[in-house]
């Protein structure tokens, strides 16, 4: 449409015709018409991820939307794929040889390239300082990134000696075309079942795939004292994973952490000579405005936050270090805030106090209390208590508390989502009365009785255990919850419904939807159905953002910050049994309730009667600053009076000469 405008526009100039000025006047109006809603679309797209920033430059945020992608985690070839220039067949079949050696590439990215080959190609180029090479070896740099076992060669990659390393930090770190948030933090996605299962047990799942993990582990065993060290730790506690059937990944985090600390140590060295670089990285702002230290500092990446800390000017390192995000946090306080204590410890004692004061409890940060949560039956499902033990429910909530009316989503989003605090919204689960009769017990069977549903005694237990679910209709199934009540079973027989619905969901489509007040805020990741009777319920285990929405019954909640995070593939009752009950913050949620529970932080619930729910995983819509409406109406405006005036040119034309 701009182009088409400037075209006409032209030739408006030159022959001033009325035709002419109509057409550009329509060309005008339908360009900003649309304007408004591609912007938003653009940016919605772009910003889901942190790419961008109210701070940066049009000319940054062009670049980074161009690699928008290289931030979902793209395990394959993906990103080599997008070599061009000299080089770049040699480079590319290089990097296809060492993915063939992978039998298991999509789900664990641990690929061994020859690095030297591939610095033998990369000085093959003639010009080491063009946009053009150095697009290659950024692309090289981030294919190299996505693959853990490769990030040794990130570390030769910008030797001091080569003479594109300079260059590199100069025109591209410096230039904005590079953020520290794409490769300074640890993700152990590309390690996906390493999450899941202990050594012992993944090489029963697959002989080939633990090859390609043993391999790893062989090159790191050859490595600095430091590394061999932590690579111990690793084995030590995946040992106790595989004794006591839980996933503690802390270990394994340390580990990712210190070799990703040996990549940044690279970079700062390579850009010692360009203070824009070294600026530029520390600098940066996501869309939450948030710094690289913030990042780091909540992942509890303390290696990272002092390395970024010392790069700094001693003279400037306080600045850096009280430097707030959109909420008003400081580095430290999200470190605090996710249990990272050492962290934040460490982050005061380089750059003094930090501490900020912009922690105050959920009833201060939302506005009055407007009422109170509406009382409601318990649906048709059973009431009986008598499994849980009083002192596993003292204390009905110990994290931040509201009721629906006090909701406001600019606080929830500045304060919770974005400082990863759980919250629980007394009477947040609003329906209509349709919607909520389908999930009392007559209307949840009318609807659909005869759907299939699978129960485990651990939720996805057939994801990490060779064992069937109890396989049922849904009305046999609210049969067997009844009779369990009054039977002696309730400690015993534990197959609890715990199912993802599909997008082409049918019987139970209606339960996909989002709970009310965060429907419009939100990108729906997955929609799962929970329903179980007493003392059924899932483990500690933690995942991304989540809402989960008890429509009827009572659950006991027990919640850990990310420190503290383990995943658990054991029965919950049996768990609690063993321990004197729930560790960590507890909460009674009852029918009507919802929680939030924020990013990597450990949860589990154990349902005290009969309960039926939901949970809804989600990453946050970005909010924009679109076109204003005032524009759009002037864009339609325009458009119109183009269009009256464009008719009134033809009749005229069509009556004079015809």
């Amino acid at each position: 449409f701009f182009s088409f405008f400037l075209t006409i526009f032209a030739e408006m100039v030159r022959r001033k015709g009325a035709i002419l000025w109509a057409l550009g006047a329509l060309a005008l109006g339908l360009w900003l018409v649309p304007l408004g809603s591609f912007r938003t679309s653009f940016v919605q797209w772009n910003g889901r991820n942190g790419l961008l920033s109210p701070t940066r430059t049009t000319r940054t945020t062009r670049a980074k939307a161009r690699r928008e992608p290289r931030l979902l985690c793209r395990a394959g070839l993906d990103i080599a794929e997008e070599l061009a220039g000299p080089g770049s067949r040699e480079l590319l079949t290089e990097f296809r040889r060492c993915y063939r050696e992978n039998p298991y590439p999509e789900r664990l990215s641990l690929f061994f390239p020859d690095y030297d080959r591939i610095i033998g190609i990369l000085y093959q180029g003639q010009n080491y300082t063009s946009n053009r090479f150095l697009n290659t070896v950024d692309t090289v740099f981030r294919q190299f990134h996505a693959w853990p076992s490769a990030w040794p060669g990130l570390e030769r990659l910008l030797a001091p000696e080569h003479p594109w390393s300079e260059a590199y930090c100069k025109q591209l770190i410096a230039g904005g075309y590079w953020s520290p948030f794409d490769f300074f933090t640890v993700n152990l996605d590309t390690l996906r079942p390493l999450q899941r299962y202990p050594l012992s047990e993944l090489k029963a799942q697959s002989r080939t795939g633990f090859r390609v993990v043993e391999r790893w582990l062989a090159n790191l065993e050859a490595s600095d004292p430091k590394t061999q060290a932590l690579l111990q730790r690793f084995k030590e506690q995946d040992a106790i994973n595989a004794k006591e059937q839980i996933m503690q990944l802390r270990p394994l985090e340390d580990l990712l952490e210190h070799l990703l600390s040996r990549v940044l140590k690279q970079v700062l060295q390579a850009c010692e000579n360009s203070d824009e670089a070294l600026t530029a990285i520390v600098t940066a702002r996501d869309r939450r405005q948030r710094t690289i230290l913030h990042v780091t500092a909540e992942q509890g990446n303390t290696n990272l936050a002092e390395m970024f800390l010392n790069s700094v000017a001693e003279e400037s390192r306080a600045f850096f270090a009280t430097a707030v995000d959109a909420g008003g946090y400081t580095a430290a306080d999200l470190a605090t805030l996710a249990g990272f204590h050492a962290t934040a410890e460490k982050i005061n004692a380089l750059g003094g106090s930090t501490q900020s004061t912009m922690r105050p409890e959920g009833l201060k940060l939302f506005p009055p209390v407007e009422g109170q949560k509406p009382t409601q039956d318990a649906g048709g499902w059973g009431e009986a208590q008598q499994g849980v033990p009083a002192d596993w429910t003292h204390g009905s909530c110990e994290i931040d508390s509201i009721v629906a009316s006090q909701f406001d989503w600019d606080v929830f989003e500045k304060h919770y989502v974005a400082a990863r605090r759980p919250l629980l919204i007394r009477g947040g689960v609003r329906m209509s009365v349709s919607d909520k009769v389908k999930f009392t017990k007559e209307g949840l069977l009318d609807v659909a009785g005869s759907r299939k549903v699978w129960a485990f005694s651990t939720p996805y237990e057939g994801d990490f255990r060779d064992v069937a679910p109890v396989e049922m209709s849904l009305e046999d199934y609210t049969d067997f919850l009844d009779q369990r009540d009054l039977s002696d079973e309730i400690r015993q027989n534990f197959s609890y419904v715990f199912e993802r619905l599909p997008d082409d969901e049918g019987p139970l489509s209606f339960a996909r939807s989002p709970p009310k007040l965060f429907k419009d805020q939100i990108l729906l990741r997955s929609a799962q159905f929970t329903l179980g009777g007493q003392l059924m319920g899932s483990p500690l285990h933690y995942h991304v953002d989540a809402v989960n929405s008890l429509i009827f019954g009572k659950k006991l909640w027990f919640l850990k910050p990310p420190a503290e995070q383990e995943f658990r593939k054991t029965v919950v009752y049996e768990d609690l049994v063993k321990t004197g009950g729930p560790q960590g913050l507890r909460v009674i949620q009852e029918g009507g309730d919802l929680l939030y529970v924020p990013q990597d932080w450990a949860h589990g619930a154990l349902c005290i009667s009969q309960c039926v729910g939901l949970a809804h995983e989600f990453d946050v819509k970005v909010q924009t600053s679109p076109v204003s409406v005032e524009t759009v109406n002037a864009g339609l405006g325009v458009a119109v009076a183009g269009i009256l005036v464009f008719t009134i040119g033809v009749v005229s034309w069509v009556v004079t000469h015809i």
